[in-house]
């Protein structure tokens, strides 16, 4: 879990330059398109710290309930 965890974090990201400020429609889509790729990236996370907060949970209450 802590792999994809991390193989999540470690996606490449698109560049993003302030010289693309006076560029147009072409720099309006290529910041659109980073900040959906950002967006999307941490959606990702979010979803894995979830289903590792899970995971982790299940296994605690698993191990309380078998020591008894």
């Amino acid at each position: 879990m802590l792999l994809l965890l991390l193989s999540l974090m470690a996606a490449p990201s698109l560049p993003v330059h302030a010289d693309d400020a006076g560029g147009g429609a072409t720099a309006y889509q290529e910041r659109a398109a980073a900040e959906k790729d950002t967006r999307s990236r941490f959606r990702r996370l979010e979803v894995a710290s979830l289903v590792l907060i899970l995971v982790a949970g299940g296994g605690a209450i698993l191990w309380a309930i078998r020591r008894k």
